[in-house]
């Protein structure tokens, strides 16, 4: 099944650059022209070649205008979610305690015991622990990087989509890559997994249930937000996120209580040190 031009065109925008990017801003703000219209007259419109309008269909997986102009309109309700609702946003500030908790606790209902579990099991028993997000899904990535750390896991997080694909690529059967997105999701983050999945590692997908990365992921633990503020994410899924975080951690600590007492008696005895003004030898 393809995935929808709302959700391409998500997942594309922050690449976009130049004339490219004024076509995806032109189509976002007014779709129903790009419906209503052909491409010779569209192209004129917004000051570009048809044939900048073709390739611009075919980076979004399409086989041209036609294809992408009716797919967009079996779907012009969603494109226009992508404009902010300013009235919208209005009600969420005045009320927005209340808003958070029952979504994020809708959110959470999709979270099963048995998904955790065995996300549990794979991080306690990978050799290597590889975090891979990007934009506002990095405050969840940057609080399991440093959960992990803490006990000793062997976790690498880098930002940088290079690093992150490198860094998958050199992973191995006894390795794992938590993945962490609210897109549907982005190329250089499917780049990363796709690299982890090559070498032989086990998957954890924290993502939409409609996502490309659920799809490759072993593991699933869906994080679904049925009102978003913006389309960009960044104001409830990091909630939900960093809810999902506590839990594997947690679920670990009760697999093996003793093991992970001993590794905290660990990291006290480093921060006891640290905190020393006059320091000795080791």
């Amino acid at each position: 099944m393809k995935k929808s031009v709302y959700h391409r065109l998500k997942d594309f925008l922050p690449e976009m650059k130049g004339v490219y990017g004024e076509i995806a801003r032109h189509i976002v703000e007014n779709p129903n022209m790009v419906i209503e219209m052909k491409i010779t007259d569209f192209a004129k419109v917004i000051r570009v070649s048809p044939a900048s309008l073709v390739d611009f269909c075919k980076k979004l997986g399409f086989s041209g205008f036609k294809e992408f102009r009716l797919a967009l309109a079996q779907e012009i309700s969603l494109l226009e979610s992508m404009k902010p609702d300013m009235e919208r946003i209005s009600d969420v500030f005045r009320n927005y305690f209340d808003f958070a908790v029952s979504e994020v606790r809708e959110s959470l209902e999709l979270v099963n015991d048995e998904a955790v579990t065995k996300a549990a099991s794979v991080l306690m028993n990978s050799s290597i622990i590889e975090i891979v997000a990007y934009g506002f899904d990095t405050v969840a990535a940057r609080d399991l990087f440093l959960k992990l750390k803490q006990f000793g896991f062997h976790v690498n997080f880098f930002e940088n989509p290079f690093l992150q694909s490198i860094s998958a690529s050199f992973l191995n059967k006894e390795s794992s890559l938590v993945a962490i997105s609210s897109s549907h999701s982005s190329r250089d983050l499917l780049d990363a997994v796709n690299y982890a999945k090559k070498a032989g590692a086990t998957v954890i997908a924290v993502a939409p249930p409609s996502s490309t990365v659920m799809d490759l992921a072993d593991v699933s633990l869906p994080v679904y937000v049925k009102t978003e503020v913006l389309s960009e994410g960044g104001f409830l899924t990091r909630f939900v996120q960093l809810f999902i975080v506590d839990l594997l951690l947690l679920k670990m600590i009760d697999m093996n209580k003793q093991r992970f007492k001993d590794l905290y008696a660990h990291f006290e005895e480093v921060l006891r040190y640290k905190r020393r003004g006059d320091r000795g030898v080791f």
